[in-house]
């Protein structure tokens, strides 16, 4: 829910009005014509060449799949890549060397495997601090594809040596054995739909006979250590059949921390599940006007139109003969319900589209829409697309052409990356069968971020409390600039068949800096800072208690102190009730907690 800010702290221009928001839009139109946004293939550059994927023969839903994840899986502040193969030859899992380049290192992690597999996704699962993998696999492919071959790689970490390794406990956790002799399973994602601190796993099946679809409850580790996950599919009220689905995504789109379930599926069945906050859901996709005409692939979710409510963005097919259904951009209204608006705006045309991006690539604190394309047969292949945002949310031009970013492979999966920690958001696409494709974004090219190309990334760390999910999944970031406020969710990045990191990004165009960076934790406290610097990787930690002001993971007389220095000079860490205000009611708020935590 969009907040009141206070005009002697932060200022937040007022809504624009239909009218100018079109004259704006007129106003931009010729000025998208030389875009800024730059891409170039960096493939080779970067190591990646030797990254080809070949699908075993036999293979389930062959013509579908190609997916892996992005995410930090050394814990050395850069983003790795983990690629599935399809089988013809072993997975790969590409380590970032700190300077935009990659070396494989899957055989030293243990996760060589040559399997029939589908996508997958990643999070930490147990809080041990370090990113963990899901893969939908259907087994080894030297043998046909079999059910209870899921795969949950945990992340051993670093030993005595410094090697690192990933261990399959799938079968300990209980999440191998997804859908019984149906060896289902296409993509998956992480949420904590409970609000009870650890992340539970919804995975997506195509089986429309069967109930195929699943959420798997995180309860914890057992006696012996192991993390025991629970079906609860029937009891949270999600069991249907006629769903094939492709892609799930938890985020609270409706602002009351439990996040939603978005499912994503084929043949108009898509599902928008709102979350009760009792361990159930309620079907309410009568409410998302259009979501029903597409054959639903990919999907991500950001405030595309700034109005302080999230929207979503799903990819689906463009016939050639037909012009139609095409991709669905649904922006929600304040009363929850969602219209699509692709048609109106020329960004539902994508061909045959699969993986999307909702990500602000040229810094111009707007979102642009990113999507891969092409299918297999008579449909050829199909060039990927890009839908600058005009500023407004609702006029976009198409410039994939012209930025550079030029893929007419076989494109599945889509991840977001920055591959040298220089604040842009690169590309990676996964293909179907061919060549990983990464894509640089030229926008910061050097050491100097050029006057009007600003931005910061925002990881959470979350490891003091963990009543909170881990890297903070399932927050809202909001990054509060002199020209506007950005809403920013943290969620598990899942797309068809990948996941992206679980972090967030914010162009701030020429402002250098940020009156305020706000986390509303999912447990609804609050976390600002004031007078942040752009141009960098921003971690927030939570701390141990919403009072630990000094921090120090003990509540005594210190918080007292450091809250009230904070308070004194009117510092908006004192923020303790996140109105963006210093006053009352923050004392007032900080000695009620005092009192439970103490």
């Amino acid at each position: 829910m969009k907040r009141d800010v206070p005009s002697e702290r932060v200022h937040v221009p007022p809504i624009r009005c239909a009218g100018l928001c079109a004259l704006v839009g007129l106003l931009s139109a010729p000025v998208c014509a030389q875009s800024r946004i730059t891409f170039i293939e960096a493939t080779d550059s970067a190591g990646l060449g030797g990254a080809v994927r070949s699908v075993a023969p036999g293979s389930r839903y062959s013509a579908m799949h190609g997916g892996g994840v992005v995410g930090d899986f050394n814990n050395d502040g850069y983003h790795d890549i983990y690629a599935l193969a399809g089988g013809g030859v072993s997975d790969y899992l590409y380590i970032n060397n700190g300077d935009g380049t990659f070396v494989d290192q899957a055989a030293a992690w243990g996760v060589d495997f040559a399997q029939h597999t589908f996508g997958a996704s990643a999070a930490d699962f147990n809080n041990d601090g370090y990113l963990d993998i899901f893969v939908t696999s259907y087994g080894d492919a030297s043998f046909a594809p079999a059910a209870g071959k899921m795969l949950l790689l945990k992340n051993n970490g670093p030993d005595q040596d410094g090697n690192w390794s990933f261990t399959d406990v799938a079968v300990e956790c209980g999440v191998n054995q997804l859908f019984g002799p149906t060896r289902d399973g296409l993509g998956s994602g992480w949420g904590d739909y409970d609000l009870d601190g650890d992340l539970d796993l919804m995975v997506s099946g195509y089986n429309e006979l069967r109930a195929c679809n699943r959420l798997f409850r995180n309860d914890g580790p057992d006696q012996h250590g192991d993390y025991v996950f629970t079906d609860v599919t029937a009891e949270a009220g999600l069991e249907r059949t006629g769903i094939p689905g492709f892609t799930p995504q938890f985020v609270d789109m409706d602002a009351d921390r439990y996040p939603e379930l978005i499912l994503i599926a084929d043949t108009g069945t898509s599902r928008y599940y709102k979350n009760d906050r009792d361990g159930t859901f309620t079907d309410m996709t009568h409410t998302v006007h259009g979501i029903n005409t597409a054959n639903a692939m990919g999907i991500d979710v950001g405030d595309i139109n700034n109005d302080g409510l999230l929207d979503m963005y799903i990819s689906s097919i463009t016939y050639t003969t037909t012009g139609g259904p095409g991709n669905v951009l649904l922006i929600q209204n304040p009363d929850g319900t969602f219209d699509n608006t692709a048609r109106d705006n020329g960004t539902y045309d994508g061909y045959w589209g699969w993986g999307v991006l909702m990500q602000d690539f040229d810094h111009d604190r707007d979102l642009d829409l990113a999507e891969t394309n092409g299918f297999l047969g008579a449909y050829g292949s199909n060039p990927a697309v890009l839908f600058e945002n005009h500023g407004d949310g609702d006029t976009f031009s198409e410039i994939a052409q012209q930025s550079g970013f030029l893929h007419t492979g076989q494109g599945r999966g889509m991840c977001r990356i920055d591959i040298e920690n220089d604040g842009d958001l690169d590309i990676v696409i996964f293909e179907n069968v061919g060549q990983l494709r990464l894509y640089e974004n030229l926008l910061i090219d050097g050491e100097q971020t050029p006057p009007d190309r600003n931005w910061v990334r925002v990881v959470l760390d979350t490891s003091a409390r963990d009543t909170l999910a881990p890297q903070g999944l399932g927050a809202m970031v909001r990054v509060i600039t002199d020209e506007q406020t950005r809403m920013l969710p943290i969620h598990c990045g899942t797309n068809h068949a990948c996941s992206s990191p679980i972090e967030t990004h914010a162009g701030l165009n020429s402002e250098t800096q940020i009156n305020a960076v706000q986390v509303e934790w999912s447990d609804g406290t609050f976390t600002t800072l004031g007078g942040v610097e752009a141009n960098q990787i921003l971690t927030i930690s939570a701390p141990a208690t919403p009072v630990d002001y000094a921090p120090d993971g003990i509540t005594d007389i210190n918080d007292v102190f450091a809250f009230l220095d904070l308070f004194n000079t009117n510092d908006l860490g004192a923020d303790h009730n996140g109105d963006l205000r210093i006053n009352f009611f923050d004392v007032a708020g900080f000695i009620r907690d005092y009192l439970e935590f103490r």
